[in-house]
Parts: structure tokens; C-alpha cells; sequence
């Protein structure tokens, strides 16, 4: 079967803003009624609905899609909710993508919500249940050092300046002074108000990252039947693809997104993109960090490893660059309400290819662009290219064949102005007679299992284990009975020694909840002698400023009567006396 062209019709977008007065559903809906307003649609034309919505615990609420189904415009209709994590904005829209391709409607609205303020004392203890709750969780790690540690490990590897990188945030910014919908915009932000910001987890500072925001996006998309009742200017999907990485994110290159770079691979053979770079007119990469966007560029295959942050210092990547990057003002520069954010990366690229985009439009004529979103511990890829031609499964141009002519349209503001996006200040809330707090008191149990079973008992007796793959020639540490690559059981239990060096690290000023520490701590991912994998620990016994990668540290294990079978029978580990290469 030869699946439906599908094309994105219309499109609506509240404003990002930190507590937002309105409830999840009532952004939903501001977000759904514009998409549906701007294409001249009513609810009674939709089919299906598809949803993109982050962690539960943003709203307390363990049913969030059929809670926000209301908003959705999902009365009786069939509705699907999905969740990758940060990639999940870009993910809803490829479910509404094949819900159409498939046949089995002609009009479906994906729209993505976050509501994030209202997870107290911060979003962040929403997320702290991502990492391994035998492992990771004892150790009671900060979401800002996962990033952290990957800045790190990709600056040194190919020794980036962050002065380069700082760019992106600036550019980011002043983009977003443009945008109708923007938190954060600021036209006269410099790259040296970025280096002096606060130094939250090195190499992270306080400009480097977005912050918590609310806010919806929705789009409406047709099939190519439907789409030319609605528009004679439809901006079809062209090409979609997603990859998931494993959670051993500390047994992965962090240099190189590897699972955005192979979801890119699917989306551009589906496009019939073979150069990326020249064949690519305009990006929306997800950049909640400055470096996350120059990681996400490369991953695209739009620039060699490492040489993206050159791209942002030469200007290739400004609004009127070579290669215009997050002309939106991105999350650092509008918000970045999760979900809600990386659909706001599909909306942009319509509004820009059709030359809608007003004060934020390109230059030129494009014609396509690529969307991109990333999430969980640092795995989920998903990418969406779309263009003002149908893609190689039906021949290029119109619909009768010709080549598109330029449209000459009036500069308009998009999005459309919403009532959606009231802000709070925390004084403010407080005041609302509908304000309410409650606090979730859940307790858990876990099986360790077989493997991670017996790596703990090792702990316990001063050692470390790892299982042997033969089939992939690799010791695997943390130790898994069945090998994630080979999906076959692993072999043999491999004898570890209890040293390694440093595979990346950060020195960490503020704990999950933003509060200071001090003095600061320094976590790592060690690399174990003798394994292909390592561990996320603390470094201890040293001065923050002598840490380098590449460093040798060896195990400090906690007295015999101290230990429980736990990671944090390890204190900590401590430099050796040389290092290693």
C-alpha cells in the first residue's frame, strides 16, 4: 500500500510563561482552537486527535492524556497519547503523521501541553525518577549533571571553546525578541552576559540552559484529498523517523547523538534527502541547552563532528546565515514547556514555509526544513522533515505538476494571538483562592534482578563484576543477563577491577531543587578498567579544579560492617597517584 500524502494545514500556539494561570486543559484548547481557527476548520472536521504530553508527574495526575482529553478536542473522537520524553513533540506529530498516511483518517489534530510550574519545589523532582533506581537513584543525582557530563565530554573531545557555544544562547535570545509568544526574549543580550551568568553544574551556566515554562501548540494535518479543500498551500511531511539509544547512557559516546543521527537517516531516506546540508533550507533543532543544539546539528548530518559551534561564531546559523538555525528563538529564546516546546519546532517550520513567519521570516524562499526533539537520558531521537513539495513518493511540485511560484503574502504575526498564557508570580499564586498543594507520599519496593541482584551482592564484598558478550566481544558493566546490541544472553561473570579513569565529569553548585551547595559536588562517569562500559559516581579526596578527563581514580569502598549491597558501598572515588591516557 502506497501511504496518503499528508500535509500540515494550520497551526496555533499560547504564549510560554512560568505559572500560568491556565490549567493544562485550558491550553490545551487555546493551543487547538487556533490551529483549528487558522485553517478554517471546526472541531466537527477531525477525525482523530493525537496528544504529546511529558511525565505525569508534572500535573500529579496518572492519566494525564485522558485528563487533558477534554482540552484536546478529543469528545468522541479516537485519541492517542504519546510520551518520549523532550522528544515527544516532535513524536505526536509522526503519530498523526501515520494515522493519516495509513488511511485511517483524512484530518487529524496533534496538539502537545506542558504544565510544569506546577510541580513543587521544582519541575526538576519530576524528573529524578528517570534514572536507575538501583544504581543512579541512591546516589541522588541532579538532572542538570546528566547534561553537564555530556557538555563536558563533548567540548573536550573535540577542545570547543565555550565562547562558541555561548553564541547559541545569544542568538537564540535575540531571535525570540521577535516573538509574539516568547518568555525569554532580549535583543541586547551579549555573549558575555552568558559567560558571567551563574555556574549551576559546570560547564552549564544559568544563560546556557531554558527555563521551566507552560504552554501549548497544536497543528492540524490532512490528507492530500482533504488538504486541497483547506489550502492551496500546504506544507507536506516529506519524510519522519525516530531511535530510541539504551538507558546505559554511561556505556555511550556522549560526544556524538548517535540515536538522532540514525532517526535523521530514516527521515531523509523517506525525504529522498541525500545532502542534508545542501539540501536542507531552514532547521528547528531542539536546544534546551546551548550545546544541545550544535550536538543536534551534528547529529542532523548537517555539519562534520565538532564543527558546529564554528557554524555558530561564523554566523552561518543567524536568521540570515547559510543555514538558519532556530530562527524561532528556540527553547532558550520562547520557553520550553516540554512537549509543548518541540511541536512548537513543526509549527515554526510551517509558518516559515509559507512565509508566515513575519518579524522571525528567513530570508529567501525555503523550502524545506527539518524539525528535531530529544529527551530522557539522553536517547530518544525523533525528526521530521517537511516542505513545500510533496516528497519522492509522488513526484515533486503541485498538484498538477508544476513547479510552486513564490506567494507573495503580507507580514503577519504568527502564532495567533490566544487568550492562553497568564503568568503567576509565586506571591500571586499564593493569593488565588483557588490555589491548592498536595504532596504525593508513594513508597516503592524494587527486585534488583539477576544481574544488577548479583552486582549489588559483589558491592557488598568489596568488588566489582561485569557480564562477558561474546557475541559483541564486550564486558558489560553494569551487568545485564541478556546484551542489549547481540539480544542474545550474555556468557560469563568477568571479575572488574575497582579503578578506571574519567570518562567526563562536572563540579555541580546547586542541588535539583536549585539550592546551593557548598561545597559543590564533583559527579563522573568512570570509566572500569577491564570492562566497555562504566558507572555515574561522585569523585572525592580532590580539588575540584584538578579534575580532568582522563584521570585515574580508583574505588574508595566504605568499612565491611558499613555495607548494604548498595552502589553507595563505594563512598566515592578518589584520584590515583598517575594518571592515565
Amino acid at each position: 500500500m502506497t501511504p496518503s500524502r499528508v500535509a500540515v494545514v494550520g497551526a496555533g500556539m499560547t504564549r510560554f510563561v512560568r505559572r500560568a494561570k491556565e490549567t493544562g486543559k485550558e491550553l490545551s484548547w487555546e493551543a487547538a482552537r487556533a490551529a483549528l481557527d487558522s485553517c478554517g476548520l471546526s472541531i466537527g472536521d477531525v477525525d482523530a486527535v493525537c496528544l504529546g504530553t511529558a511525565p505525569d508527574a508534572f500535573d500529579g495526575v496518572h492519566r494525564k492524556g485522558e485528563y487533558l482529553a477534554d482540552g484536546c478536542g478529543a469528545f468522541g473522537k479516537p485519541f492517542l497519547r504519546s510520551y518520549v520524553g523532550g522528544g515527544t513533540g516532535v513524536f505526536a506529530p509522526i503519530q498523526g503523521w501515520y494515522t493519516v498516511a495509513s488511511g485511517m483518517a483524512d484530518v487529524v489534530l496533534v496538539v502537545a501541553e506542558e504544565k510544569m510550574s506546577s510541580c513543587q519545589p521544582h519541575p526538576q523532582g519530576a524528573f529524578l525518577t528517570i534514572f536507575d533506581n538501583i544504581l543512579e537513584r541512591p546516589l541522588e543525582p541532579n538532572l542538570l549533571w546528566i547534561f553537564a557530563l555530556e557538555m563536558q565530554r563533548y567540548m573536550s573531545t573535540y577542545g570547543l571553546e565555550k565562547r562558541d557555544i555561548a553564541t547559541v544562547a545569544v542568538k537564540n535570545k535575540r531571535n525570540a525578541a521577535n516573538h509574539p509568544a516568547a518568555l525569554l526574549g532580549q535583543a541586547d543580550i551579549s555573549v558575555d552576559d552568558v559567560l558571567a551568568s551563574e555556574v549551576l553544574a559546570w560547564p552549564v551556566q544559568r544563560l546556557d540552559v531554558s527555563p521551566i515554562s507552560d504552554g501549548a501548540v497544536a497543528i492540524v494535518l490532512a490528507s492530500e484529498d482533504a488538504a486541497k479543500r483547506f489550502t492551496d498551500r500546504p506544507v507536506w511531511i516529506q519524510g519522519v523517523g525516530w531511535n530510541l539509544d539504551t538507558t546505559y547512557w554511561t556505556n555511550r559516546d556522549l560526544a556524538f547523538p548517535e540515536y538522532v543521527a540514525d532517526a535523521a537517516r530514516m527521515a531523509y531516506g523517506m525525504a529522498g534527502v541525500t545532502e542534508p546540508r545542501k539540501e536542507i533550507d531552514i532547521v528547528e533543532p531542539y536546544d534546551p541547552f546551548d550545546y544541545k543544539e550544535l550536538h543536534h546539528l551534528e547529529g542532523l548530518l548537517l555539519f562534520d563532528r565538532g564543527r558546529a559551534p564554528e557554524a555558530a561564531r561564523d554566523g552561518v546559523l543567524d536568521r540570515d546565515g547559510d543555514l538558519p538555525s532556530c530562527p524561532s528563538g528556540g527553547l532558550l529564546g520562547v520557553g520550553n514547556p516540554i512537549a509543548a516546546a518541540g511541536l512548537m519546532k513543526i509549527a515554526e517550520l510551517f509558518w516559515q514555509l509559507r512565509g508566515e513567519a513575519g518579524a522571525r521570516q528567513v530570508p529567501g524562499t525555503p523550502r524545506r526544513g527539518v524539525a528535531q526533539a530529544w529527551g530522557d537520558l539522553m536517547q530518544v531521537g525523533t525528526v521530521v522533515v517537511l516542505g513545500t513539495e510533496k516528497g519522492r513518493n509522488g513526484g515533486l511540485g503541485s498538484p498538477d505538476g508544476s513547479e510552486p511560484g513564490r506567494i507573495d503574502l503580507p507580514v503577519i504575526q504568527t502564532p495567533p494571538a490566544t487568550s492562553g498564557g497568564h503568568s503567576l508570580s509565586e506571591p500571586q499564586f499564593r493569593e488565588q483562592p483557588g490555589a491548592v498543594e498536595f504532596a504525593v507520599d508513594a513508597r516503592y519496593d524494587w527486585d534488583a534482578g539477576e544481574a544488577v541482584g548479583a552486582f549489588l551482592q559483589a558491592l557488598q564484598e568489596g568488588r566489582l563484576v561485569g557480564r562477558r558478550c561474546d557475541g559483541c566481544d564486550r564486558v558489560l558493566v553494569p551487568p545485564r543477563m541478556f546484551c542489549e546490541r547481540c539480544f542474545r544472553p550474555t556468557d560469563a561473570w568477568v571479575d572488574v577491577p575497582s579503578a578506571g579513569s574519567v570518562e567526563t565529569f562536572s563540579i555541580c553548585y546547586v542541588s535539583w531543587d536549585m539550592r546551593t551547595l557548598d561545597p559543590p559536588e564533583v559527579p563522573a562517569v568512570v570509566h572500569l578498567d577491564g570492562s566497555d562500559g562504566g558507572i555515574l559516581h561522585k569523585l572525592g579526596d580532590v580539588d575540584p579544579a584538578g579534575v580532568s578527563i582522563g584521570m585515574a581514580v580508583e574505588a574508595v569502598w566504605r568499612p565491611p560492617h558499613e555495607r548494604a549491597g548498595s552502589i553507595l558501598d563505594i563512598a566515592y572515588f578518589r584520584p590515583m597517584d598517575a594518571d592515565r591516557d
